[in-house]
């Protein structure tokens, strides 16, 4: 996400759309192609699914294929596996995979992932590509794409806290848009809700203002000098703050940011992050995980595996995290550790060329040396591995390192079988679960990982259900009004 401007000033994610080529399958799916999103700035101050039916799955499977597109590159990056090509227009679901491990405190049990891996089991290849794809809401809102593609999930975008489908973002209204992208959801999955995500971390970046308690961000939490206090605070601020998203039907906040940045000199991330100290910045994101997730809502920290000490804009370029695994290891590894030990329900992986591990020409987001190794794994070269058993989700990839080098089909199905649970804001949503359905039939993605995504991301939606949504009138309440202003009057 970019951000630009005087402070608590947001600009969404820049769109990069590529070309798309004029397929006959693509044609089948007229009027889906991808909107354009408008900038965003922030306040002034700153039970289980059943199979498809065989007739049905047929059809979407025929319907959906990858579109190509082409446009000028950032970088020439080399393929780590070979590109898709046209395959039947059906694939067989393949048998059900061992359970998935759930991690000690983690908003997902065991139950939920043994109902998800029996509902997943019985979807469609095409339903299971659908489940792994958030799309942004510009083009899902106001349109059948959810209950079309039956999608995974939802990303509320919007401009100057008007999210897309409102005329000015207040409570009631983005209600009312995450209550009809709720209504899409297909009976099979009925009593697993739609993962409905926004960037909503105070401060610089802060997607709805419009009647919302303007909670203190990272920064200001940070500057709290007592770290205990800072502690304290931060899990007021984020418990509070997770009631009002889920009061208005979001479930999933794409905070806290767990980047650490540089002492000194130019970050992109910035104020985003909680500082420079790699061991508070771990406590503060530990904090801040246990506060959103405390009220039901799912925390994801972010952009792994570490943008702070960046100064390129990832939205325009390809930059390289060039530190060494010991340094890696002490650094950014830190904070992302501390969220994931306090059991975060997600983790965004950014793009960014990670040679330490020998990521070097392709992005760390379609990088199983970085998804599947480093993030899940134990590690690799001297990098120590998180061990992380949630739901992985990539960073936008309507961002210039994919769109400018990938098609939304391939840039998908690569993102999958990296290790990616969820394909976050691709630039045609059709056209990336055709490539996953494509890759699938083809060899170039196992149909056992699309299956165990779909798996964790089912998983996670199980689980939220559960979840105890509060009333409108915790939006902007006097209580948490108090709460806010008792945390800046902490410092």
């Amino acid at each position: 996400m970019r951000v630009t401007g005087p402070r608590r000033t947001v600009r969404s994610r820049r769109r990069w759309v590529a070309t798309v080529a004029a397929l006959g399958t693509v044609a089948l799916l007229a009027g889906c192609t991808s909107a354009p999103e408008a900038a965003t700035t922030g306040p002034a101050s700153p039970s289980a699914s059943s199979a498809a039916p065989a007739s049905q799955s047929s059809a979407r499977a025929a319907a959906l294929s990858p579109s190509p597109s082409a446009s000028a590159p950032v970088a020439a990056p080399t393929p780590e596996s070979p590109s898709a090509a046209p395959a039947p227009a059906t694939t067989p679901t393949p048998a059900p995979t061992p359970a998935l491990p759930v991690a000690p405190g983690s908003l997902v049990t065991d139950a939920d992932v043994a109902q998800a891996t029996a509902a997943v089991a019985g979807m469609s290849i095409p339903d299971q590509a659908g489940m792994v794809v958030m799309a942004n809401s510009a083009q899902a809102v106001g349109s059948d794409l959810v209950s079309r593609l039956h999608l995974g999930g939802v990303i509320l975008m919007g401009s100057k806290g008007a999210i897309d489908g409102t005329s000015s973002g207040t409570p009631d209204q983005v209600a009312a848009v995450t209550a009809e992208l709720q209504s899409q959801v297909p009976a099979s999955q009925a009593g697993a809700p739609l993962l409905i995500a926004t960037d909503q971390e105070y401060g610089l970046v802060t997607r709805l203002v419009n009647g919302f308690t303007d909670f203190p961000g990272t920064a200001e939490l940070s500057s709290i000098s007592s770290q205990d206090a800072a502690v304290a605070q931060t899990k007021k601020v984020t418990a509070a703050a997770g009631a009002e998203l889920l009061a208005v039907g979001i479930n999933v906040d794409f905070a806290p940011d767990a980047d650490v940045v540089p002492a000194s000199g130019s970050s992109a991330i910035g104020e985003r992050s909680f500082g420079s100290d790699p061991q508070r910045d771990a406590a503060l994101v530990a904090a801040a995980v246990d506060g959103y997730q405390s009220s039901g809502l799912a925390a994801t920290i972010k952009h792994f595996p570490g943008l702070g000490r960046i100064s390129a804009d990832t939205h325009e370029s390809l930059p390289t995290l060039d530190v060494a695994c010991p340094e890696w290891n002490a650094v950014e590894s830190v904070p992302m550790r501390g969220g994931v030990d306090a059991g975060v329900a997600l983790v965004m992986t950014g793009h960014v060329l990670v040679p330490a591990v020998g990521t070097t020409d392709v992005p760390s987001s379609i990088s199983s040396a970085v998804v599947t190794d480093l993030l899940r794994g134990a590690g690799r070269d001297g990098c120590n591995g998180l061990g992380f058993t949630g739901v992985t989700v990539s960073d936008a990839m309507e961002m210039a390192p994919i769109s400018q080098n990938y098609s939304p089909g391939e840039a998908a199905w690569r993102a999958v079988a990296a290790g990616q649970d969820l394909v976050l804001m691709p630039t045609n949503p059709e056209a990336a679960v055709a490539g996953i359905i494509t890759a699938t039939g083809n060899g170039s993605l196992a149909p056992a990982q699309l299956q165990q995504a779909a798996t964790r991301v089912y998983a996670l939606r199980l689980a939220l259900a559960r979840a105890q949504r509060p009333g409108l009138d915790v939006v902007g309440s006097a209580a948490h009004e108090a709460i806010a202003a008792g945390a800046r009057g902490a410092g």
